[in-house]
């Protein structure tokens, strides 16, 4: 017999097997004779237990640090991650694209030249505390400890329990934004102890004051609780190796409005992770930046997602280390900016994006007309694609090109350069290999490198590199150019390359010395517009003309996200709301959340 002839006899008994048994189960014939009444049957109802709703959620993708190291202190690393701005919440949220401030732990706020006086809302901490000016302060002192920021302001006056008066150095620009990227973070009900003890030796100099702080500092990196203690609208849940749950704080004001019932975060562990977990439908929104192949696969796989593009208020750029040669001579960096092709750069690494060519002065593109004007630009080195010029400045230089075409600096070596960019960052890296290219299309060898993250940054830092992509210019939070110029000059990208030392006095447009220290403190304090625009430009000069960094592109944020699935809700395409996104794109969700647009899908 064959198998299958097996197979179907096999079949059919069994069929014949349930039957007999079906049979021999069935209640016998009754044998003819005296009808006898019929037995009752009792039918019992079988309850058909109601199955729990599923919990209406919002998917999102992160990162944080893997349990055990995952902990809920936001002063320690590893404390919080990704569900920083779910937590946390700021007193008030800035839209930059219109100016507007809504109150948002506040009630309500009055402003006056050297502070701002906060009405609190009635609200709770995820432990149970109420919400006082007394956790104000103490976040504010303790950002100031442990960070050094903001350095703006000079204290927290507590006057009743829902007032809080933040009170100023010195007028600022706009201090409304910079209020609404520091959001509260601590109760006094845990760290009381570390800002009752820090705010007596804040402001004091000395031996014996700063062992005191650093005693205060170990202290508070010490402090490991298992999980953050929430004001924010939701409160960690669990954490594991591959999700993160968020609930929500039942002690929020808005609890009962936001119709979300969890976060659920995927953690994003690289670009390409989200791409997939878009592909499979598996996310309600990110920012993971994607090629245009695949962002159009993203949209064709997933008819309900949307891609909205909002500027980052940040450029990508590529540094130099100006702290070796032949990076700290301007003539080689403006030789290398003639042999970039960038709108070539931006097509390969982040399509999205708008080219920053030809300035690379430190105002964002979308910015340029509005704080510079066309006559300004015009007057600027424009370095468009023009290998004659480079040619020319670098045999000023001293470097001729062998009969190999490559070339060689003047004691004869052809050297070898490199470019770093994040692993895992794919837009950076695409921007690695194609400046690399080009340039070795010109005459020079480079190669590329991908760091790891935890990494990159202290690499940098210890100028172990000749070039490397990172963020230039960055507004973030501010939607103002002093944001991006202290980036360049003061702040990270400085420590990067090394402006901060090698450029704290430098020429003006008219040949003045600048320095460039005072000319950030005199556009913070200044409140005139216009007089605010005169110091812009002549640090826009500076920048274009020494090029600290070369601006490849301003990166605009690609917010893949997902109406009518779990959520629905997102604002219109030109609502300024998206705005609020560009530096901490949770806290623009988390608002969105909180003021019930963004609510479950039917």
């Amino acid at each position: 017999m064959s198998r299958g002839s097996s197979l179907r006899a096999r079949f059919f008994f069994i069929l014949a097997a349930l039957a007999l048994g079906l049979s021999a189960c069935a209640p016998a014939t009754p044998a003819p004779g005296p009808t006898a009444s019929p037995t009752p049957v009792v039918v019992e109802k079988v309850v058909t237990p109601t199955p729990a709703p599923r919990p209406r959620e919002f998917v999102l993708g992160t990162s944080w640090e893997v349990p055990p190291a995952y902990h809920g202190n936001p002063f320690a690393p590893g404390g919080v991650g990704g569900a920083w701005w779910f937590v946390f919440q700021p007193l008030l949220i800035y839209v930059p694209a219109t100016g507007e401030a809504i109150p948002s732990l506040a009630e309500s706020f009055e402003e006056a030249p050297d502070r701002i006086t906060f009405r609190l809302r009635q609200t709770g901490w995820s432990d149970g505390t109420p919400f006082t000016s007394k956790d104000v302060r103490a976040s504010f002192v303790l950002m100031k400890l442990m960070w050094n920021w903001p350095g703006e302001v000079d204290r927290v006056e507590t006057p009743d329990e829902q007032t809080a008066v933040i009170v100023w150095k010195q007028p600022l620009a706009n201090p409304k934004a910079l209020i609404s990227s520091a959001p509260i973070l601590v109760n006094v009900t845990a760290y009381g102890k570390f800002a009752e003890e820090a705010a007596k030796w804040l402001g004091q100099t000395g031996a014996e004051a700063e062992e005191a702080l650093n005693k205060i500092r170990q202290e508070v990196s010490g402090f490991k609780p298992e999980k953050p203690i929430a004001i924010g609208p939701f409160q960690v849940e669990s954490v594991s190796a591959s999700e993160m749950i968020l609930t929500k704080n039942p002690h929020h004001y808005a609890a009962k409005n936001i119709g979300i019932d969890r976060i659920r975060f995927l953690r994003w562990t690289s670009n390409e992770v989200m791409w997939a977990f878009h592909l499979a439908g598996e996310l309600d929104a990110s920012h993971a930046a994607a090629p245009k192949d695949v962002a159009d696969q993203i949209l064709q796989r997933q008819p309900k997602t949307r891609l909205q593009l909002v500027t980052d208020l940040s450029e990508f750029a590529l540094l130099f280390n100006l702290r070796k040669a032949p990076f700290n001579d301007v003539r080689f960096r403006k030789a290398i900016a003639y042999l970039i092709d960038r709108d070539k750069v931006r097509e390969i690494s982040y399509y999205a994006g708008l080219t920053s060519a030809p300035y690379s002065q430190g105002v964002l593109k979308s910015f340029e007309e509005q704080w510079l004007g066309k006559d300004f630009l015009g007057s600027l080195t424009a370095y468009n694609l023009d290998p004659a010029k480079a040619e020319a400045l670098l045999k000023e230089m001293g470097w001729t090109k062998g009969p190999d075409g490559k070339w060689r600096d003047p004691t004869g070596k052809a050297p070898e350069f490199e470019i770093l960019a994040q692993a895992g960052a794919t837009d950076w890296i695409l921007a690695a290999e194609a400046i690399a290219t080009q340039l070795n299309k010109q005459g020079f060898q480079v190669r590329t490198r991908a760091v790891e993250p935890g990494v990159y940054p202290t690499t940098l830092r210890g100028g172990q590199f000749d070039m490397a992509i990172q963020f230039g210019s960055a507004w973030w939070g501010t939607a103002h150019p002093l944001t991006g110029y202290y980036r360049l000059y003061q702040g990270e990208a400085a420590e990067f390359t090394g402006a901060k030392d090698v450029m704290a006095t430098m020429k003006g447009p008219q040949g003045e010395d600048v320095n460039i220290a005072q000319a950030l403190d005199s556009l913070l304090k200044e409140p005139n517009p216009e007089r605010q625009k005169a110091i812009v430009r002549q640090l826009a000069w500076i920048t274009n003309e020494n090029l600290p960094v070369l601006s490849l592109l301003e990166k605009q944020l690609m917010i893949f996200h997902v109406d009518g699935v779990r959520v629905t809700g997102w604002p219109a395409a030109n609502d300024p709301l998206w705005t609020v996104a560009p530096g901490a794109i949770e806290r623009f969700y988390a608002h969105l959340l909180i003021q019930g647009i963004l609510k479950p899908a039917p």
